[in-house]
Protein backbone atom coordinates (compact mmCIF):
# COMPACT_ATOMS: atom_id res chain seq x y z
CA UNK A 1 0.00 0.00 0.00
CA UNK A 2 1.07 3.63 -1.06
CA UNK A 3 2.69 5.51 1.84
CA UNK A 4 0.00 8.47 1.60
CA UNK A 5 -3.29 6.19 1.41
CA UNK A 6 -1.48 4.38 3.99
CA UNK A 7 -1.28 7.62 6.23
CA UNK A 8 -4.62 8.43 5.17
CA UNK A 9 -6.60 5.19 6.65
CA UNK A 10 -4.32 5.68 9.71
CA UNK A 11 -5.58 9.19 10.64
CA UNK A 12 -9.13 8.23 10.12
CA UNK A 13 -8.76 5.03 12.30
CA UNK A 14 -7.05 7.23 14.62
CA UNK A 15 -10.09 9.84 14.10
CA UNK A 16 -12.70 7.07 14.73
CA UNK A 17 -10.82 5.77 18.26
CA UNK A 18 -10.95 9.84 19.46
CA UNK A 19 -14.63 9.69 18.89
CA UNK A 20 -14.37 12.20 16.06
CA UNK A 21 -17.05 11.88 13.18
CA UNK A 22 -16.25 9.66 10.14
CA UNK A 23 -18.20 8.05 7.08
CA UNK A 24 -19.38 4.83 9.22
CA UNK A 25 -21.85 2.65 8.35
CA UNK A 26 -23.01 -0.52 9.64
CA UNK A 27 -22.46 -3.95 7.50
CA UNK A 28 -25.81 -5.83 6.76
CA UNK A 29 -26.17 -9.08 8.73
CA UNK A 30 -22.79 -8.48 10.79
CA UNK A 31 -21.43 -6.63 13.69
CA UNK A 32 -18.98 -5.15 11.73
CA UNK A 33 -18.93 -1.33 10.75
CA UNK A 34 -16.95 -0.03 7.95
CA UNK A 35 -15.34 3.57 7.21
CA UNK A 36 -14.71 5.21 3.91
CA UNK A 37 -11.80 7.03 3.23
CA UNK A 38 -11.85 7.98 -0.59
CA UNK A 39 -11.64 4.55 -2.52
CA UNK A 40 -10.40 2.72 0.42
CA UNK A 41 -12.71 0.83 3.23
CA UNK A 42 -11.41 0.01 6.48
CA UNK A 43 -13.61 -2.90 8.43
CA UNK A 44 -13.90 -2.79 11.93
CA UNK A 45 -14.75 -4.24 15.06
CA UNK A 46 -16.56 -1.94 17.27
CA UNK A 47 -17.94 -4.19 19.96
CA UNK A 48 -15.56 -3.32 22.78
CA UNK A 49 -13.45 -0.34 23.91
CA UNK A 50 -10.55 -1.28 21.43
CA UNK A 51 -11.11 -0.57 17.87
CA UNK A 52 -9.99 -3.46 15.92
CA UNK A 53 -9.45 -3.12 12.39
CA UNK A 54 -10.52 -6.42 10.44
CA UNK A 55 -9.50 -5.90 6.68
CA UNK A 56 -8.65 -2.23 4.73
CA UNK A 57 -8.27 -2.26 1.12
CA UNK A 58 -10.01 -0.78 -2.03
CA UNK A 59 -13.47 -0.66 -2.40
CA UNK A 60 -14.18 -3.29 -5.12
CA UNK A 61 -13.03 -6.42 -3.15
CA UNK A 62 -13.10 -5.51 0.59
CA UNK A 63 -16.12 -7.04 0.98
CA UNK A 64 -15.51 -10.55 -0.36
CA UNK A 65 -14.68 -13.24 1.91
Amino acid sequence: MQPKREAAIRAKVDAFARGERVDLKKLVGSSLVRIRIGGDRVIIDERTNLVLVIDAGPRGGIYKE
